[in-house]
């Protein structure tokens, strides 16, 4: 099997790939469609993935894939490419440039590889295991700062935050905090794991919305987990700790205050 290097080049090659057929799609008019569970998904997500599972089946085999468009494909592999072609349709559809591509590959359920690209901005955050992590090939590391008070908070939506019952205790923790910001989905991670955020929480999510993260962070030297705190996405048997649908919760933090964080969203 390729060396970690080879991997990493496939995965940031796929995302190049889909970055050419989302950027096609951005700010042009094109069809929204709406799944049963009320989300919407574009051409535009729809080819992404594609693009990144044709690739990587001519790459690599025996591998898997867990995407969001086209779900579940050879679950048996002991390689796991994970892939959210869009991530922030959302704000893709009305033009908001703080949308990503999330893809990330495990192995027996271990993360190997993981990136976020930002293609209307340009920008990609890569790490893999032991190799540290980078921005547009730049080292990056979590911010130093050490204390809540003078950290700047970061979620996603506050009703979804309400409505799985953490209104209260994220209300305390960004109150505490220095400054709260709503840049969420993909994008507040990546400013969470380059140093420029210290805190990002979401209520829920799926698999394939945090599947990057784990190596990510702990490339960047940060602490990426549940909210509960779960720092492992899969189990010792490499099958996913909970459902990969909206099965999951996310905390992205600088190292020094992650435990008061985790601490005040448990309560």
């Amino acid at each position: 099997m390729a060396e970690i290097k080879e991997l990493l080049e496939m995965a940031l090659k796929a995302s190049s790939l889909a970055e050419e057929q989302i950027l096609k799609y951005y700010g042009s008019s094109y069809e929204v469609s709406w799944k049963e569970d009320n989300t919407p998904v574009t051409i535009a997500d729809q080819k992404a993935e594609e693009v990144m599972r044709s690739f990587l089946e001519k790459e690599m085999k025996d591998i898997g894939f867990i995407g969001e468009e086209f779900g579940i494909q050879n679950p048996a592999a002991s390689y796991q490419w994970i892939m959210d072609p869009i991530d922030g349709t959302k704000a893709f559809i009305h033009g908001v440039p703080l949308f990503g591509t999330l893809l990330a590959l495990y192995k027996n359920g271990k993360p190997c590889v993981g990136l976020i690209q930002l293609p209307a901005l340009k920008t990609c955050l890569w790490a893999s295991q032991g190799a540290g992590a980078y921005v547009d090939g730049k080292r990056v590391h979590c911010s130093s700062v050490s204390i809540l008070e003078e950290s700047l908070v970061l979620s996603g939506t506050i009703n979804t935050m309400e409505d799985k019952g953490l209104g209260e205790s994220f209300k305390t923790l960004r109150r505490a905090s220095k400054l709260y910001r709503g840049w969420g989905d993909c994008y507040g991670y990546y400013l969470v794991a380059s140093g420029r955020a210290e805190i990002m929480v979401d209520s829920v999510v799926s698999l394939w919305d945090i599947a990057p993260m784990p190596v990510i962070f702990s490339e960047a030297g940060g602490v990426f987990s549940t909210i509960a705190g779960e720092a492992s996405l899969f189990n010792n048997q490499g099958e996913p700790i909970h459902s990969i649908y909206e099965g999951y919760t996310g905390l992205g933090c600088a190292p020094s205050v992650y435990s008061k964080a985790q601490e005040i969203l448990s309560e």
